[in-house]
């Protein structure tokens, strides 16, 4: 796998036509940059890169314009519910999360492409109406609701970019925040194992975190990045194992996520 700004370009093109197939899209935007059907052009695409491109780790900012008939039955809520019809799917996902203020979902695909996606929406007489096709729901435990394995994977990646980028009071706040979730991940499997809901003692538990500590290969000059990334290794090994519990059948995302951070780190030592 390849993260640069020529594979940025290239993801963003085949994702933008992919968004034009459905009829009810009137336009896409990057940042200021308006696209319609029919301006998906090379160059359209390197002003774009010229105005949001960073580095590898940069996220592109993508909103959509949708045209809704009066009369169609979906609301805009239903429609920003079916991000599957981008798309966007377990297979292809590695972690999202969506800002209700802002309606818009943070993506990273197991591809390494970051979208912030937006939505915008406006009424027209003339619009067909949407046809949108019944989904079958996926299974979210209750005790640990899928949303919370789709955001942990999505802060990983988070957390990655800031330490890539040499924010290590962002990145390591981030780290310290999925290493968080792993134990109330152990603190929930506790309570259903012992059937307790309030604690006045505890049963001095092994902390999971710790055995997969020490143990990223990933090492530099700078004592600090060790440490943060020594976080991220453990917590993304850590969370899979205990998601397990939650999910029998939950395919592992971490060998997803080592994949990214190999094409980060090449980023580091080109």
């Amino acid at each position: 796998m390849q993260i640069d700004r020529e594979v940025i370009i290239n993801e963003l093109e085949k994702f933008i036509s992919k968004i034009f197939l459905l009829p009810e899209i009137d336009n896409a935007q990057v940042r200021d940059v308006i696209i319609k059907k029919n301006e998906i052009r090379t160059d359209k695409l390197q002003e774009i890169m010229d105005k949001s491109y960073h580095d590898r780790y940069s996220d592109v900012d993508l909103s959509i314009m949708v045209r809704i008939n009066p009369k169609d039955a979906v609301t805009p809520s239903e429609y920003m519910e079916r991000i599957d019809r981008f798309g966007i799917n377990t297979e292809n996902c590695l972690g999202i999360a969506f800002v209700d203020v802002s309606k818009m979902y943070r993506i990273i695909l197991k591809n390494g492409m970051r979208y912030d996606f937006g939505f915008g929406f406006k009424y027209d007489d003339n619009a067909d109406l949407i046809h949108i096709l019944p989904r079958e729901e996926e299974y979210s435990n209750p005790n640990w609701p899928m949303n919370n394995v789709n955001r942990f994977w999505f802060v990983q990646i988070q957390a990655l970019a800031k330490l890539y980028r040499k924010d290590f009071l962002i990145g390591d706040h981030l780290a310290n925040m999925n290493l968080n979730e792993t134990l109330v991940q152990q603190m929930i499997l506790r309570d259903l194992e012992y059937g307790t809901n309030h604690h006045r003692y505890g049963y001095e538990e092994e902390l999971e975190y710790l055995k997969n500590m020490n143990k990223c290969p990933i090492k530099t000059d700078n004592a600090i990045f060790n440490i943060i990334s020594d976080k991220l290794y453990s917590a993304a090994l850590t969370y899979d194992e205990l998601t397990i519990a939650f999910y029998p059948n939950y395919n592992r995302r971490s060998l997803d996520f080592f994949e990214i951070w190999k094409c980060y780190e090449q980023g580091r030592i080109e």
